[in-house]
């Protein structure tokens, strides 16, 4: 009865070890940004061709991350180049673009919206959040969710900022293996009891 117990509460420890231990361990995320360039926002066709601009140039960025979890990343660093847009331009003006975005080789389009309001003195882009955009890969996913970001121009000139995102990583529970180093654990814990077992029968 005594072996059958400490049997028993091997292969209990073993199966809790495989439950709680990692069964698959995120690569380092690779995040690529295709960049954008926007121009002649509100302008109303009177003011200084390719004015107000926007440009979000590329950007590239790796992270280390065990497991679920989530981290605030740079998508682009912002330039917002100002200048007369012309008669009539004032007022809101919303605008829509895309930039490619790249996670460990996988790419996909990111769609967002902004607007830009344009006065007498300053005139200010907004960048509004997008829906979030899921990587798949198989272990684990990963959500993009695009942060607001506003840049002020006050009369022309050349203003920055940095257009960031919210990365979410989502273990996949459903397709995971067990690593190498746990399917070894396991093996050696059985191959121990099976030796206990063999001497206890040979006494």
């Amino acid at each position: 009865m005594q072996l059958l117990t400490k049997v028993s509460l091997g292969l209990a420890l073993l199966f809790a070890v495989i439950a709680f231990a990692p069964a698959a361990k995120a690569d380092p995320l690779m995040i690529q940004s295709g960049g954008f360039s926007l121009s002649n926002l509100g302008n109303s066709g009177a003011g200084i061709t390719g004015l107000d601009a926007l440009l979000g140039a590329t950007a590239s960025s790796t992270h280390s991350l065990n497991g679920a979890g989530s981290f605030i990343a740079l998508l682009n660093p912002l330039t917002f180049t100002t200048g007369f847009t012309g008669d009539g331009s004032g007022g809101p003006h919303a605008f829509t673009f895309s930039q490619l975005l790249t996670i460990n080789g996988q790419t996909q389009t990111l769609d967002m919206a902004g607007s830009i309001d344009i006065s007498h003195l300053v005139d200010s882009v907004h960048i509004i959040a997008s829906a979030p955009l899921t990587f798949n890969f198989g272990t684990f996913s990963v959500d993009v969710r695009v942060l607001p970001a506003d840049i002020d121009g006050w009369g022309p000139g050349v203003f920055s900022d940095q257009l960031k995102a919210e990365f979410t990583v989502t273990s996949e529970c459903s397709g995971l293996v067990p690593e190498p180093a746990t399917l070894s654990l396991l093996g050696l814990g059985l191959a121990s009891v099976a030796a206990k077992y063999r001497r206890r029968r040979k006494q």
